[in-house]
């Protein structure tokens, strides 16, 4: 006979021990505190409301200080090459541990990651604020280089939590929650760097916001193993449950993979017995079964978003240059920026549903509007034009990025999405790398090439997705249609 009291016996069996051996990470044993019945809401909508904070207390204290970044190595005497190379530093780490940073999630869990990503850059982001020279700035960049994925996590895990018709949504107000922090970062950083020793203030909160993120995640965020093990137990009470034939199923449960089988092999098999099993799957990242379905949209994503960092690279050295802009206004500039590219987050449920949930449609158009959008910037002959421009810019950048997340989540295997996020975002690291010193080299010669070079990059994304359209690849539930 099934006896549920008996199922949700075992159910939190195995979730203790995975607990046990998974949360020993960092020493000790996740507190409890399950809220979803006391607010009344749904399970997933709880979690994915937490990701929505997380993300804005992750750009927030991001926005805070990476502004600043540049105008205090300049204080510390370097000169615009040297500004660049230490820009770089970022960048080129986050290249090599984005991929390992999305295997480990993979097979570790997505909180797991997501809390040493957010106390490994709460350590740099402490560092930054005590160096004096160039070379300590330069190092105190590694921690972050490192860690700082907590934005791919934290998708990766709505991913999972969410259904596959909700992804541009969920991922549409993630950002825009995310791009809220944006909008109030700069202005309190801008403001606490005019005060006396204002950049190791900046610092300093930043970190400490980092540091009240990871006790967020700690508190309030559960295993996406332990909702998604709850759920199928669910799923298969009800099937037992329409059969009507309790004593079938009570034979054929010898048969079937028990419920502590099938939560530790959605853990990536991390017991003692399958040790060996875990460190070949983590050493695997060579060997996806999605990459080539993806590839067309990696490079997509390091097209578009190289063209954006070439871009953004000298922005506010343009700003500065044709109009004479301060510190502050540069800072109301990036907080605009932020504020319509959230306001465009929260319509992206709107817009798919406009375009049918056509993720390449969308893509194609809101491309060919950053190309136009970053040319009307660059040569844009007043302060107002830029404002104007700008408004297209973020909501069109906001659009595409979702549509390539989706596209990316759609055609990849659920045990390959933190690492296939992660080959992108190593994509993009490597365009970090390169835009600011590109960005520099060319603003030399003009202070319209990087402008012009960006638009010339997203024109070439456009071109490959007019000769190669992204929605040739049948998804999986095109595939599962046709098998029916």
């Amino acid at each position: 006979m099934f006896d549920e009291k008996d199922q949700e016996h075992r159910c939190e069996k195995v979730t203790k021990q995975f607990n046990r051996k998974m949360h020993g990470i960092l020493g000790s044993v996740w507190p409890k505190i399950n809220l979803p019945p006391f607010l009344k809401v749904k399970e997933e909508r709880f979690y994915v409301y937490c990701l929505y904070c997380v993300g804005f207390l992750d750009l927030f204290a991001v926005s805070c200080l990476i502004p600043l970044l540049t105008h205090r190595a300049r204080e510390l005497g370097a000169s615009p090459s040297l500004v660049a190379l230490i820009g770089s530093v970022y960048g080129g780490l986050q290249f090599f541990s984005s991929p390992i940073m999305g295997k480990l999630s993979d097979v570790f869990g997505r909180k797991q990651l997501l809390l040493v990503s957010l106390l490994g850059t709460a350590m740099g982001y402490y560092m930054t604020s005590l160096p004096t020279s160039l070379i300590f700035l330069a190092l105190s960049r590694i921690p972050a280089g490192i860690f700082k994925h907590s934005q791919s996590v934290a998708k990766t895990y709505l991913a999972d939590i969410s259904e596959p018709v909700d992804h541009p949504k969920v991922f549409g107000n993630f950002n825009a929650f995310s791009n809220l922090g944006f909008v109030i970062g700069p202005l309190i950083g801008g403001h606490l760097a005019m005060q006396s020793n204002g950049f190791f203030k900046v610092a300093y909160v930043a970190a400490t916001i980092f540091i009240v993120n990871f006790f967020f995640v700690w508190f309030f965020v559960k295993q996406v193993e332990e909702i998604t093990a709850y759920h199928t137990h669910n799923s298969r009470q009800e099937i037992v449950l329409n059969r009507g034939d309790a004593e079938e199923t009570e034979n054929k449960r010898d048969d079937r993979p028990t419920d502590r089988e099938s939560v530790q092999d959605n853990l990536g098999n991390v017991s003692n017995g399958d040790a060996k099993r875990t460190t070949e799957e983590v050493s695997s990242i060579s060997k996806l079964a999605s990459v080539s379905s993806i590839m067309d949209l990696l490079v997509l994503r390091f097209l578009m978003g190289f063209s954006m960092l070439v871009f953004r690279s000298n922005f506010m050295s343009m700003l500065e240059f044709h109009f004479n802009t301060s510190p502050k206004t540069n800072g109301y500039i990036m907080s605009y920026n932020a504020l319509v590219s959230g306001f465009s987050g929260i319509l992206m449920g709107s817009i798919a549903d406009f375009y049918n949930h056509n993720d390449s449609k969308m893509l194609l158009h809101f491309s060919c509007l950053i190309t136009v959008s970053i040319l009307g910037i660059t040569f844009s002959p007043s302060i107002y034009f830029v404002a104007a421009f700008i408004t297209p810019l973020a909501v069109s950048s906001a659009v595409s990025r979702v549509c390539l997340t989706n596209l990316t989540f759609r055609r990849s295997r659920k045990d390959e999405k933190g690492v296939i996020l992660g080959v992108g975002n190593s994509l993009l690291s490597l365009a970090r790398m390169i835009s600011p010193a590109l960005g520099g080299f060319v603003q030399e010669i003009s202070a319209y090439a990087p402008g012009s070079i960006g638009a010339t990059i997203a024109a070439t994304g456009v071109l490959i997705m007019i000769l190669y359209p992204t929605d040739r690849y049948p998804t999986k539930a095109d595939r599962e249609k046709k098998n029916d």
